[in-house]
């Protein structure tokens, strides 16, 4: 007991340190913002319930992933792999992917690792993500003190692009200072209360072009995590968070691309509460509050018009009703009602602000297939807006989603 008192207490202080971390996202591109009023709406919509993450987390094993469409042109997408084989007791093999795109194109990021146990509540793990061209390939470290998913901390060094400069044979670009990623991941379970968080910490990222004499530089900091207080068999209430903050710049003196000068600012925010509960043996509701804001600051250099400050705002109010009618399928319906703000400050006097407050609500209607074990779910879902003054087809369909998730 003395000592995951003493490694929880190492978490908290570590997790101090590292709410200020800089995380590296693997693009090199800066891009202004697409969303459209509702788009925090169908984030939650779109995003696995909290019984699916519960039975994920419990997992070492599966694969789940989701698409729903935000807007006429762009799609919300999320893929997570996860395995982990134990070949004897003090060794074995994983491997962990996950992406997810809602506010840019973002490259899928994997890592394999064999961990090596000389203890039982000691693990080390060499870890890495190989390419064909050799200068994308990372290397690095974890260790981890006790065992997941609970009542343990994960420390992990890993070197981005590793040989980039020795490997690359492409073009003349090098590292300046190579991405250096440092994450801390914990996760404990105190009777009915379970928490966990995870923070990364990256050092900057300074590459150069010399063909365009183009520097790019990077820093960001990101960090998420889970409070949750269970009072009974699918009984609980708790509070989830996440957020990140990208800073990145693309500068060059021979370049008269647009893409080739510009600076930008992106932060993220999120904040979920929730309380979930048994209504009768068909039935199960949660009820919830969330509030997401996401900031696109984007300087152009040489061009205050095309400079802005960008910010889309939601809270919103929610409730869900799962209808377990057979062994095998179930029923959804959600109920998302938001106020929502969404605004474009630009740089040049010249150019007029733009600002629009308003109350956004929608509708979604799921149909889940599952196996006996709920181990597997398959669900189809239609989103209905509910604040359109017109009345049609065409004004109430908001789009489709598609989700699976299997544990194993």
């Amino acid at each position: 007991m003395r000592l995951l008192l003493s490694l929880l207490l190492i978490s908290f202080i570590f997790l101090s340190i590292a709410e200020r971390p800089q995380a590296f996202d693997d693009t090199t591109s800066i891009e202004p913002s697409h969303h459209v009023q509702e788009n925090f709406l169908d984030l939650k919509e779109y995003q696995f319930h909290k019984l699916q993450e519960e039975r994920w987390y419990e997992s070492q094993n599966g694969w789940r992933t989701s698409g729903g469409s935000i807007s006429v042109d762009l799609l919300y997408h999320y893929l997570e792999i996860k395995f982990r084989k134990n070949l004897r007791s003090w060794i074995s093999t994983g491997f962990h992917l996950r992406q997810e795109e809602f506010f840019k194109i973002t490259p899928a990021r994997f890592l394999v690792d064999v961990e090596l146990r000389p203890l039982n509540w000691l693990g080390v793990s060499l870890l890495g993500m190989q390419e064909y061209d050799k200068r994308h390939a990372d290397q690095g470290i974890g260790v981890t003190l006790g065992e997941r998913p609970w009542d343990f901390i994960y420390f992990q060094h890993l070197s981005h692009d590793l040989y980039y400069n020795e490997k690359n044979f492409y073009d003349q670009s090098y590292y300046l200072s190579n991405p250096v990623e440092h994450t801390f991941e914990t996760g404990w379970s105190f009777g009915k209360w379970k928490f966990r968080t995870r923070a990364v910490n990256d050092s900057k990222v300074h590459q150069y072009f010399p063909e365009k004499d183009l520097n790019f530089t990077y820093q960001g900091r990101e960090h998420q995590g889970v409070l949750d207080y269970h009072f009974g068999d699918k009984f609980l209430t708790g509070i989830s968070w996440n957020f990140f903050e990208h800073h990145k710049k693309r500068e060059t003196g021979t370049s008269s691309l647009d893409e080739d000068n510009r600076q930008q600012r992106m932060i993220y925010y999120s904040w979920d509460y929730y309380w979930l509960q048994p209504l009768d043996e068909t039935w199960h509701g949660t009820l919830g509050m969330r509030e997401d804001r996401i900031e696109n600051k984007l300087i152009q250099f040489g061009d205050d018009s095309a400079s802005s400050d960008f910010h889309l705002w939601t809270l919103q109010l929610y409730g869900t009703l799962i209808q377990r009618n057979q062994p095998d399928s179930a029923w959804e319906y959600g109920l998302y009602l938001g106020d929502t703000e969404k605004g474009t400050d630009y740089l040049a006097p010249s150019t007029k602000d733009l600002l629009v407050r308003k109350y956004e609500s929608s509708l979604k209607i799921s149909w889940i297939m599952n196996d006996l074990s709920q181990d597997s779910e398959l669900m189809f879902t239609s989103s209905w807006n509910l604040d359109d003054r017109i009345l049609s087809f065409a004004s109430l369909w908001d789009g489709g989603h598609i989700s699976y998730q299997q544990v194993f």
